[in-house]
């Protein structure tokens, strides 16, 4: 069965992911273990998260570390000097971060405006909360001979310490035939009073790249519900889309989303321990799933299942796990005046005449040129 479902996570704007508040600079010794790398790039002026890539350090001698996996699984380890004084981490400009045998990649700072790179090093400054910032566009540059090929890293990227262990078992392939999965990976949780953020909760492919996950908990009862959210696409237009699901015990596959005929429709329910730090999820499949442009909506295909994510299990540090943001709303917005509004559905493309009740990024320009983008249901002109 193929059914619509209003995606209001495509667009994954960066969440907090500052850790309890706390300034102390990391020693040198301390900066040992496993990171991720959270990505964003730039969506009509506006940057959202785009990547999520685990990687890990290794403390060298008393000022440089060893990174392992920064750009994806296979590519090549690099030295970086660590500022015990400061906290930030200064990368090499140009550093070499993959060999495909027949090119190679390396990683730049970057002018966009030059269209050049930045021979100064690539700066994650520390900003507290175990969490470093790089403001820097940051660009890979494949060169084979004298010819070279850019691909956007990231318009903006933070490191942060890894503060969980997200465990699953998947399953794939079709009754009788399945390949079982038993999996674990480093990740990071961030708790906002009642919202939640799972970083690398689970990989989203073969290049080693992670999926994140928002949801509501309700402390009364000890629940979350998350929101589905893509773990990847296709240049056809296919997309993988991760939903809550129910399933048939004997033979251990999905039979269609969760909350089916409900407005909850797709959306991952879990249990949630907050002093003890754990959080088990109902289960969950990965379906084939495509994009309308005309109606902003996403069609999920219960057909076609890539992955049954049978179980997963967070546990992670409650010490190290209420948040605060670093980027909260601007509340004066609302004393400004307004300039323009504009459309624009999920792929970029501005709308003359948004559908009524499809899902659209709406853009508020201010007299000041200030900006405010949301994601929201059309339910017409304001």
């Amino acid at each position: 069965m193929i059914k619509n479902i209003i995606f209001a996570t495509i667009i994954a704007i960066t969440a907090p992911v500052c850790a309890q508040e706390t300034t102390t600079i990391p020693t040198i010794g301390e900066m040992e273990g496993n990171f991720l790398v959270l990505n964003s790039q730039e969506y009509n002026g506006e940057k959202s998260l785009a990547t999520i890539k685990p990687f890990n350090i290794v403390p060298t001698d008393n000022s440089s570390i060893s990174v392992s996996g920064f750009y994806m699984n296979g590519c090549i380890d690099f030295n970086a000097e660590y500022n015990e004084n400061t906290g930030s981490i200064s990368i090499p400009s140009g550093i070499p971060v993959f060999d495909m045998e027949t090119y190679m990649v390396y990683l730049y700072p970057w002018d966009s405006e030059a269209g050049e790179e930045i021979l100064r090093p690539i700066e994650y400054k520390y900003i507290g909360n175990n969490t470093w910032e790089c403001n820097t566009d940051l660009m890979l540059v494949a060169v084979q001979g004298e010819e070279k090929q850019t691909v956007t890293f990231s318009n903006g990227s933070r490191i942060v310490r890894c503060n969980s262990q997200s465990n699953n078992t998947s399953y794939v392939g079709s009754t009788g035939n399945q390949d079982e999965y038993i999996e674990s990976r480093p990740s990071y949780v961030a708790i906002n009073e009642n919202t939640i953020d799972i970083y690398n909760i689970l990989q989203a492919d073969q290049y080693g790249y992670g999926v994140h996950l928002s949801g509501t908990i309700n402390k009364d009862v000890n629940e979350v519900m998350f929101r589905y959210t893509l773990t990847g696409h296709a240049n056809d237009g296919t997309y993988r889309m991760l939903t809550g699901c129910e399933y048939d015990a004997e033979t251990n596959m999905p039979t269609g989303m969760s909350y089916p005929e409900t407005s909850n429709v797709g959306m991952i329910h879990a249990t949630i321990d907050m002093e003890k730090g754990e959080i088990a999820f109902n289960p969950m499949a990965i379906w084939a799933a495509e994009y309308d442009t005309s109606t902003g909506n996403i069609s999920v295909n219960e057909n076609l299942l890539y992955e049954f994510v049978k179980t997963v299990n967070v546990n992670y540090d409650i010490n190290n796990s209420d948040v605060s943001a670093i980027e909260m709303p601007n509340i004066a917005d609302a004393n400004k005046e307004v300039k323009q509004i504009n459309y624009y559905a999920i792929d970029g493309s501005k709308l003359k005449t948004p559908q009524y009740g499809s899902l659209v990024i709406k853009m508020t320009i201010y007299n000041d040129e200030s900006r405010k983008t949301e994601k929201v249901i059309f339910k017409g002109y304001e």
